[in-house]
C-alpha cells in the first residue's frame, strides 16, 4: 500500500458524491482538498475553486452541453493547422469545398 492510498481513495468517493450526486457540498470538498498533503489533488482542488462558477452551473444544469461548441472549435484548429503548413491557401480552400460538400449531400 502506498502512502496517500486512503486519501486518494476518499477523494475519488467524495468526487463521485459531488458530481455525480450534483452534491451541494461542492464548496467544503474544494475547501477541504486545497489543503491536502497529496500535491496533485491540491492543485485540482485550485484549479476547480478558478472555475467555481462554470463548475456549479454544470451540477446545475447537466442537461447542458458544451458538445457542439467544441466540435465547432475542433474543426476551426483542425483547418488552422492544415492551412499554416506549405500549401497554404489552396489545399485549405479544396478542404472547406470538400467539407461543404460533404454536409450539403
Amino acid at each position: 500500500m502506498l502512502p496517500g492510498d486512503g486519501v486518494a481513495g476518499a477523494f475519488l468517493s467524495d468526487c463521485y458524491h459531488v458530481f455525480d450526486a450534483a452534491d451541494p457540498a461542492f464548496t467544503a470538498f474544494i475547501q477541504h482538498y486545497q489543503v491536502c498533503e497529496i500535491g496533485p489533488l491540491a492543485q485540482y482542488a485550485t484549479g476547480l475553486s478558478k472555475d467555481d462558477e462554470a463548475v456549479k452551473n454544470s451540477l446545475i444544469y447537466p442537461e447542458i452541453s458544451q458538445g457542439p461548441l467544441a466540435g465547432t472549435n475542433s474543426r476551426i484548429k483542425m483547418k488552422h493547422r492544415r492551412g499554416g503548413g506549405r500549401a497554404g491557401l489552396e489545399l485549405l480552400n479544396a478542404y472547406n469545398v470538400l467539407t461543404v460538400g460533404d454536409l450539403a449531400g
